[in-house]
């Protein structure tokens, strides 16, 4: 997505019309003006659910000549004012934060999207623009089972991936079946789990890799011990349940000036 400065599945929707004064097609400007909408769960495909300007006032949005020059923004959307655009073709973009800020520490969900194109003409001077934004980036999610609980030390789960260079998050071991959420851009994720093991005080570590992340992929890492017969054993392993989670679909619609 373009913008004037350098993010299973939710589903935003933006709106932009005009102002409720009129322009006078003569003057050969028109005026847009902007609505969000939208939810904050990966979890849920969510179709038209519009956010209240709270829930919004955070959104960075812009204006766009079809030149791809930024005409106006990016600002919040607490911030933005209706603009008195020349005639012309233009489009829109949303985003719930950029990048690098949706992989700032754990980070979280980035959504993001574009418009299509809109003609201000003497004949259409109140148009209105619609813009579907996705989840741009993936979550995974990591959980300790309850088989890990107390028999290590300084366990933990070391993820590395997503676009920022260099880019490393530790998880320290949890009590079983809390789960820590961890985003990252689009990328191939790897990860280490190590460990020193109370019983022999000997370094267990585990290296691999997920399936390459893609924008909405939720996934979830259980670390557990490899037990034989129900018993730990002398040599134990630790092992790691690799899954993708489903979708759920669910259709609501608020009105945003409630």
């Amino acid at each position: 997505m373009k913008r004037c400065f350098s993010g299973v599945m939710a589903t935003l929707f933006l709106a932009v019309a005009c102002q409720t004064e009129k322009m006078d097609p003569s003057t050969g400007y028109g005026t847009l003006d902007i609505a969000l909408s939208g939810d904050s769960s990966i979890d849920v495909v969510v179709k038209s659910q519009q956010l209240t300007p709270s829930e919004a006032a955070a959104y960075n949005v812009s204006v766009f000549d079809d030149n791809d020059v930024c005409k106006y923004g990016p600002v919040k959307y607490s911030a933005f004012e209706a603009q008195v655009l020349p005639m012309g073709t233009y489009y829109v973009t949303a985003e719930s934060c950029t990048e690098s800020e949706a992989e700032s520490g754990r980070g979280k969900m980035r959504l993001a999207g574009k418009s299509a194109d809109i003609t201000l003409s003497p004949s259409a001077i109140s148009q209105i623009a619609r813009v579907e934004c996705s989840v741009t980036n993936a979550k995974v999610t990591v959980a300790y089972d309850e088989s890990i609980s107390g028999m290590f030390t300084d366990l933990k789960v070391v993820l590395s991936g997503g676009t920022t260079s260099g880019r490393k998050v530790t998880v320290a071991e949890t009590s079983a079946g809390v789960k820590t959420e961890v985003w990252f851009n689009p990328s191939s994720l790897t990860y280490t789990i190590s460990g020193t093991f109370k019983p022999s005080g000997k370094v267990l570590t585990l290296s691999g890799s997920s399936r390459s992340l893609a924008a909405k992929d939720n996934i979830s890492l259980l670390v557990k011990l490899n037990l034989d017969n129900g018993e730990i054993s002398a040599s134990p392993e630790i092992v790691v349940d690799v899954a993708m989670k489903q979708e759920v679909p669910v259709e609501e619609e608020f009105n945003p000036y409630v």
